[in-house]
């Protein structure tokens, strides 16, 4: 499956969630009228009482469903919510520790290899075992979590695997169903958690009038049992429902990670190490988020091997050490792997030819050229560099130098000067300084350089990221719009949207291509004219494009593109952003046979394609050599 089929059979599995939910409420109800039969005296004369079982029904769909709700609430702001439940702490971008900095900079080079936005890290300080999660809803308000175990005794190819694991679900789209599943089972959590509370309060009370033998008390105390009793049978659903939606998944992300840094020993020599020391969190949220993390966070004793999240970890250790002959892997790892060994065709170091039908293929996906050349490309960086994207102010002066033209000295000279008028003395004076560091660099970098930047802007307020945007804004006014500064514009507006107004996920509006035909042939318009210039070869272009998108036989669509400006190309790419995925499938896909159909593409063609596809949460890696763009 590619990461479009990926995300769609996230959201039929979040349906399947709800219908397990329902189920689960269903059971419980019975069991609680079966109880309060018993409890009233009405079993075993009477086993159907209508208005118990409405009034039973109601309190029991409240209770649990009043919960899930407040829980989807409180996860409004997705991973970081469950980092900071776990007792994770925010890792500082300029920490001094060498272990946390050895974890941050392995988690940029996975993000830039792979085209999302550089997630925010969190450290279980207080966990000893070897664990690590990823959460968010999607790949652009994703963070990772590790455990203090991870850093003290996994060495950097063994941490680096762990991290390509979690990579793994965030480009699957793992991470929404898990959260989503976080909330639903809370509020069957809940009625456990209800029950104990009656025992205990009951048993308190039974305590102080231990005298009195007409105690009232233990008709609510035998009740408070009861609702554990059902509440126990609410964990094992739980944890069945848990079992059954990541048991399969963490084999898929063993062979991603394998394939994601080509090493083997790394990851295997991890699980090794998980498998002496433990994985087990102390946490008491590990309960509702167990499902999430790399090995088992709870210690189960009975009946373990099938209430656990993940598969044995001897089952793991084999499969992604399947290399060897005559020992394959597992059909379903194998491949997957196979398949991520393919996508690199046509886009790796060894062709400078791009071929549009791997486009579609390359998106969510990190092919281990990628990973080198992010590796190569940090370590290209000057120290300067590297150290200002960790600090907030220096962070905002290299997006400022970012905007700034290169080629117009009359332009630059407005920019700067509008800039003074707004920003304080020195920011300007940094980003001056910054800007002629950067204009030294390869092209290339550009993009990954801002990705680089955003942990350390989104550390600001929302009123600081407003402010950042405007200022932003006011430079590209300043000088002149070209396809560079609205790609960078609307990749920096994406990118800071989870710190600018955090919110749930965006739901799926549009599943038919008739509802967002217009959006699509304005989009394609603009692709087909940048790079261009003679109109037989921009209608060429817009036509290979159109034609890849489904229903062009039932719908109209022009022979040449239409005129479109970039306002209204922002207003389209919004409208796609809710879209199903396998409608962004064929989007994306359209545009790439748009931009690449002469096999040829320009700096600013393949930077409004990433663009694009980013903004439509579909993470593509900088797929093109610096020989194919000419």
């Amino acid at each position: 499956m590619n990461f479009f089929e990926n995300q769609d059979r996230a959201r039929h599995k979040t349906q399947q969630l709800i219908g397990l939910f329902v189920l689960s409420i269903a059971a419980i109800i019975v069991s609680i009228y079966i109880a309060t039969l018993y409890l009233f005296h009405f079993a075993p004369r009477i086993w159907w009482y209508p208005p118990l079982f409405i009034i039973v029904a109601g309190i029991t769909i409240a209770v649990i469903v009043v919960p899930s709700l407040y829980k989807f609430v409180c996860l409004r702001e997705g991973g970081k919510a469950i980092a900071e439940e776990l007792g994770g702490r925010l890792l500082p971008l300029e920490t001094a520790d060498a272990q946390e900095r050895q974890l941050l900079n392995i988690v940029q080079e996975m993000a830039i290899a792979s085209g999302i936005s550089v997630p925010s890290v969190y450290l279980l300080h207080l966990e000893p075992g070897i664990n690590a999660f990823a959460a968010g809803f999607s790949p652009n308000t994703a963070v990772i979590g590790v455990t203090r175990g991870c850093l003290e005794h996994l060495n950097r190819d063994e941490l680096q695997g762990v991290i390509g694991h979690e990579f793994s679900h965030i480009l699957n789209g793992d991470m929404g169903l898990n959260l989503r599943l976080v909330a639903l089972l809370h509020g069957i959590v809940f009625i456990y958690q209800t029950g104990f509370f009656i025992v205990y309060f009951c048993s308190n009370s039974r305590k102080d009038n231990e005298d009195n033998e007409d105690n009232k008390d233990q008709y609510f105390w035998v009740f408070g049992l009861a609702l554990m009793a059902i509440g126990v049978l609410g964990l094992v659903c739980g944890r069945l429902i848990k079992a059954a939606v990541s048991r399969q998944r963490e084999f898929l992300a063993d062979a991603s990670a394998v394939q994601f840094t080509r090493n083997s020993e790394g990851l295997s020599g991890a699980l090794k190490k998980l498998q002496r020391m433990g994985s087990h969190l102390n946490s008491s949220g590990a309960e509702a988020s167990s499902h999430m993390f790399f090995g088992n966070a709870l210690q189960l004793s009975f009946w373990e091997g099938l209430f656990a999240t993940h598969p044995p970890l001897t089952e793991r250790i084999r499969s992604i050490r399947g290399l060897k002959p005559g020992d394959p892997m597992p059909s379903v790892v194998s491949n997957e792997m196979h398949s991520h060994e393919s996508l690199a065709m046509g886009f790796a170091g060894k062709t400078t030819e791009p071929l549009p039908k791997n486009v579609v293929a390359q998106v969510g996906t990190v092919a281990p050229e990628h990973f080198a050349d992010a590796q190569e490309l940090l370590s290209s960086l000057p120290e300067s560099l590297r150290l200002s994207v960790h600090n907030q102010q220096s962070a905002m002066a290299i997006v400022f130098a970012l905007v700034l033209d290169r080629t117009n000295t009359q332009i630059v000279d407005r920019q700067i000067a509008w800039l003074r008028q707004v920003q304080p003395s020195d920011l300007v004076e940094k980003t001056l300084s910054l800007s002629s560091e950067i204009n030294l660099l390869d092209l290339n970098i550009r993009l990954p350089l801002l990705d680089l930047t955003v942990p350390a802007l989104r550390q600001g307020s929302p009123r600081d990221c407003q402010r950042l945007c405007k200022c932003v804004q006011g430079l590209i006014i300043a000088g002149t719009v070209s396809t560079w500064e609205f790609v960078f514009q609307l990749v920096l507006w994406h990118r800071l949207q989870p710190a600018l107004a955090p919110s749930s996920p965006q739901t799926v509006q549009f599943t038919s291509i008739e509802e967002i035909w217009s959006d699509c042939i304005l989009l394609l318009s603009a692709l087909a004219q940048v790079g261009q210039s003679q109109p037989e070869t921009v209608a060429y272009a817009f036509r290979s494009g159109v034609f890849r998108l489904p229903g062009i036989g039932q719908l109209e669509a022009p022979q040449a593109p239409i005129a479109c400006n970039f306002t209204d190309v922002k207003k389209s790419i919004d409208r796609l952003c809710l879209a199903s995925p396998k409608l962004k499938q064929a989007i994306v896909d359209a545009c790439a046979h748009t931009v690449l159909v002469d096999r040829q593409v320009s700096l600013n063609q393949a930077n409004l394609l990433r663009g694009i596809a980013m903004t439509l949460d579909c993470p593509i890696p900088p797929f093109l050599t610096k020989a194919a763009i000419r």
